[in-house]
Protein backbone atom coordinates (compact mmCIF):
# COMPACT_ATOMS: atom_id res chain seq x y z
CA UNK A 1 0.00 0.00 0.00
CA UNK A 2 1.40 3.09 -1.13
CA UNK A 3 1.10 6.79 1.09
CA UNK A 4 0.20 9.66 -0.53
CA UNK A 5 0.76 12.87 1.43
CA UNK A 6 -1.09 16.14 1.36
CA UNK A 7 0.52 19.33 1.28
CA UNK A 8 -1.59 22.56 1.97
CA UNK A 9 -0.36 26.08 1.45
CA UNK A 10 -2.06 28.76 3.29
CA UNK A 11 -3.58 31.47 1.28
CA UNK A 12 -2.16 34.96 2.52
CA UNK A 13 -3.71 36.76 -0.46
CA UNK A 14 -5.44 40.05 1.26
CA UNK A 15 -4.72 43.54 2.08
CA UNK A 16 -3.40 43.81 5.74
CA UNK A 17 -3.24 47.26 7.79
CA UNK A 18 -1.61 47.60 11.29
CA UNK A 19 -3.41 50.50 12.89
CA UNK A 20 -2.35 52.04 16.18
CA UNK A 21 -4.70 53.40 17.82
CA UNK A 22 -5.66 54.43 22.03
CA UNK A 23 -9.30 53.80 21.58
CA UNK A 24 -11.63 50.82 22.19
CA UNK A 25 -12.25 48.64 19.13
CA UNK A 26 -15.78 50.02 19.15
CA UNK A 27 -14.71 53.65 18.43
CA UNK A 28 -12.47 52.37 15.65
CA UNK A 29 -14.76 50.56 14.17
CA UNK A 30 -17.64 53.61 14.43
CA UNK A 31 -15.07 56.19 12.77
CA UNK A 32 -13.89 53.56 9.83
CA UNK A 33 -17.37 52.69 9.15
CA UNK A 34 -17.80 56.55 8.94
CA UNK A 35 -14.92 57.37 6.72
CA UNK A 36 -14.70 54.13 4.75
CA UNK A 37 -18.32 53.41 3.77
CA UNK A 38 -18.18 50.12 5.30
CA UNK A 39 -20.46 48.64 8.09
CA UNK A 40 -18.06 46.96 10.69
CA UNK A 41 -19.96 44.62 13.07
CA UNK A 42 -18.80 43.28 16.54
CA UNK A 43 -19.23 39.36 16.19
CA UNK A 44 -18.01 36.67 18.53
CA UNK A 45 -14.09 37.12 19.51
CA UNK A 46 -11.38 35.00 17.11
CA UNK A 47 -10.35 32.43 19.58
CA UNK A 48 -6.72 31.40 19.27
CA UNK A 49 -5.76 27.74 20.81
CA UNK A 50 -1.98 27.93 21.36
CA UNK A 51 0.46 26.08 23.52
CA UNK A 52 -2.93 24.29 25.73
CA UNK A 53 -3.65 28.08 26.14
CA UNK A 54 -7.11 30.26 24.83
CA UNK A 55 -6.58 33.29 23.68
CA UNK A 56 -9.38 35.64 22.44
CA UNK A 57 -9.19 38.76 20.37
CA UNK A 58 -11.64 41.54 19.49
CA UNK A 59 -13.19 40.51 16.16
CA UNK A 60 -15.80 42.71 13.86
CA UNK A 61 -16.41 42.13 10.38
CA UNK A 62 -18.25 43.27 7.17
CA UNK A 63 -18.82 40.62 4.87
CA UNK A 64 -21.40 41.09 2.37
CA UNK A 65 -21.91 39.12 -0.82
CA UNK A 66 -22.94 42.07 -2.81
CA UNK A 67 -19.38 44.00 -2.34
CA UNK A 68 -16.51 42.83 -3.67
CA UNK A 69 -14.01 42.77 -0.11
CA UNK A 70 -14.75 41.88 3.10
CA UNK A 71 -13.43 43.70 5.98
CA UNK A 72 -12.18 42.45 9.61
CA UNK A 73 -10.95 44.63 12.42
CA UNK A 74 -9.22 42.38 14.69
CA UNK A 75 -7.09 43.64 18.12
CA UNK A 76 -3.71 42.85 18.06
CA UNK A 77 -3.49 42.55 22.46
CA UNK A 78 -5.96 40.81 24.72
CA UNK A 79 -5.41 40.09 28.80
CA UNK A 80 -3.39 36.46 27.28
CA UNK A 81 -1.13 38.30 25.22
CA UNK A 82 -0.45 39.34 21.09
CA UNK A 83 -2.11 38.16 18.28
CA UNK A 84 0.96 38.64 16.36
CA UNK A 85 3.91 39.12 18.82
CA UNK A 86 6.53 40.69 16.24
CA UNK A 87 3.75 43.59 15.63
CA UNK A 88 3.65 44.49 19.61
CA UNK A 89 3.58 48.42 18.09
CA UNK A 90 -0.08 47.68 16.62
CA UNK A 91 -3.16 47.59 18.52
CA UNK A 92 -5.48 46.64 15.37
CA UNK A 93 -5.59 44.84 12.21
CA UNK A 94 -7.48 45.69 9.08
CA UNK A 95 -7.89 42.88 7.04
CA UNK A 96 -9.37 43.29 3.64
CA UNK A 97 -9.97 40.43 1.65
CA UNK A 98 -11.24 40.60 -2.09
CA UNK A 99 -9.84 42.53 -4.96
CA UNK A 100 -8.20 46.26 -4.63
CA UNK A 101 -5.74 47.84 -7.17
CA UNK A 102 -2.25 49.74 -5.74
CA UNK A 103 -4.73 52.90 -6.42
CA UNK A 104 -7.45 51.55 -3.52
CA UNK A 105 -4.74 50.50 -1.53
CA UNK A 106 -3.03 53.95 -1.09
CA UNK A 107 -6.55 55.45 -0.67
CA UNK A 108 -7.89 53.36 1.88
CA UNK A 109 -4.38 54.07 3.74
CA UNK A 110 -3.80 57.80 3.56
CA UNK A 111 -8.07 57.63 4.79
CA UNK A 112 -7.11 55.78 7.72
CA UNK A 113 -4.27 57.62 8.53
CA UNK A 114 -6.55 60.95 8.49
CA UNK A 115 -8.38 59.65 10.99
CA UNK A 116 -8.41 61.64 14.11
CA UNK A 117 -8.34 58.35 16.97
CA UNK A 118 -5.42 57.05 14.81
CA UNK A 119 -2.10 57.87 15.47
CA UNK A 120 -0.64 55.83 12.47
CA UNK A 121 -1.40 53.18 10.19
CA UNK A 122 1.16 51.26 8.23
CA UNK A 123 0.68 47.76 5.43
CA UNK A 124 2.14 44.70 6.88
CA UNK A 125 2.93 41.98 4.64
CA UNK A 126 0.82 38.85 6.30
CA UNK A 127 2.97 35.89 4.25
CA UNK A 128 6.78 37.45 6.13
CA UNK A 129 5.11 37.01 9.57
CA UNK A 130 6.62 34.51 12.07
CA UNK A 131 2.93 34.28 13.63
CA UNK A 132 0.42 33.95 10.08
CA UNK A 133 -1.29 31.65 11.08
CA UNK A 134 -3.26 33.20 13.60
CA UNK A 135 -4.21 35.26 10.76
CA UNK A 136 -5.98 32.57 9.05
CA UNK A 137 -10.08 32.64 10.05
Amino acid sequence: MSKFSLELEEDFDFYMLGICSHVKDYRLCWELNQNLEIKLTKNSDLEIVSQGETKLYSFNCDEDDNKANDYYLISNKSPQGYLVPEEKKCDYFLVIKGPLSEDEEKAILATINESKNVLTSYPIEASELKSKNNLIF
